[in-house]
C-alpha cells in the first residue's frame, strides 16, 4: 500500500506532561504518541506533526495531529492499536486517512482554545482551573474580551522572545461565559502566539481586579510590548478545544 498519510484527534491531561514538544529528559505528548507509533509499526522513525505545540500543564480536547507511516492496519484497528500503548492521561479519539498535502499545522485555519477561572476553590477538578482569589468586576472582563476581536498585532502579549514570522493574528471569537462562580473564556483565531491566551487572560484579569483600566489594556494591543507589564495566567485553566480545516482537507 505503501506510506499514508494519517490525521489524528487526540485528547490529553497536560498536567503531568512537559508541553507537546520532545525533549530529551521530559515526558511530552509528541514523545509518547511516537512511541506508541513504533511499537504498533514497528517502525525505525516515525515523525507527529502536532497543530499546535501547548505548553507544559496545557490540556487538549480537539488536539490534531498527522503522521506518515508505511502500515496496512485499518485506521480503527490502528486507534486501538496505539490507544492499547499509551498512559491514561493521553487518548487518540480518532483515526483517518487524509490525502498526502494535509500538514496538522501549515492546513489548519482556525484554532479554538477555553481558559476557566472560578472565584470558588474547588478540590475536584482543581488541576482545571485556576481559582482566582481577588474579587473581580465581570462586566471589565466582558469588555476587555469585546476589545480582542478582529485583527491586531498581539506582540504585547506573547512570549518576547518568540521566533516567528509575524505577530499578526486574526481573532474571530473572544469572549465570557459567567456564571454565579465559574468564569470561561473563550477565543478563537487563524493562528496564536507563544503563551498570548494566558497572556490576554493574566491581564484581563489585572483589569478586572482594578490594577488597569481597559484602555490601558487597549493600548497594550495597539502600541505592543512594554507599555503596561502584562501577567500570564496559569497553564491549568487552558485547554485546546478544536482545530478547524477547509473542507478540502
Amino acid at each position: 500500500m505503501g506510506v499514508l498519510n494519517f490525521k489524528l484527534l487526540i485528547e490529553y491531561d497536560g498536567t503531568a506532561f512537559h508541553g507537546w514538544q520532545l525533549q530529551r529528559r521530559e515526558r511530552t505528548i509528541q514523545a509518547d504518541l511516537e512511541a506508541a507509533l513504533k511499537q504498533v509499526t514497528t517502525q525505525q522513525k516515525v515523525t507527529v506533526t502536532g497543530a499546535g505545540r501547548t505548553d507544559a500543564g496545557v490540556h487538549a480536547r480537539g488536539q490534531v495531529a498527522n503522521v506518515k507511516l508505511d502500515t496496512t492496519i485499518p485506521p480503527e484497528q490502528l486507534r486501538l492499536a496505539v490507544n492499547s500503548q499509551l498512559a491514561e492521561d493521553i487518548r487518540v479519539k480518532t483515526i483517518e486517512v487524509v490525502p498526502d498535502v494535509f500538514h496538522a499545522r501549515k492546513s489548519a485555519v482556525v484554532r479554538r482554545y477555553s481558559y476557566a477561572m472560578t472565584a470558588a476553590r474547588p478540590v475536584l477538578g482543581r488541576q482545571y482551573v485556576w481559582p482566582v482569589r481577588h474579587s473581580l468586576n465581570r462586566d471589565l472582563l466582558l469588555r476587555c474580551a469585546g476589545q480582542v476581536t478582529g485583527e491586531h498585532d498581539f506582540a504585547g502579549f506573547a512570549r518576547t522572545n518568540a521566533n516567528v514570522d509575524s505577530t499578526i493574528c486574526r481573532v474571530e471569537i473572544s469572549r465570557w461565559e459567567l456564571s454565579e462562580f465559574d468564569m470561561v473564556y473563550h477565543i478563537a483565531a487563524d493562528r496564536f502566539l507563544h503563551h498570548m491566551v494566558r497572556y490576554l487572560v493574566g491581564t484581563m484579569v489585572e483589569v478586572a481586579r482594578g490594577r488597569y483600566t481597559v484602555e490601558q489594556f487597549c493600548t497594550q494591543i495597539e502600541e505592543g510590548p512594554g507599555y503596561i507589564t502584562v501577567y500570564r495566567a496559569p497553564a491549568r485553566g487552558l485547554v485546546l478545544e478544536e482545530v478547524s480545516y477547509p473542507l478540502t482537507n
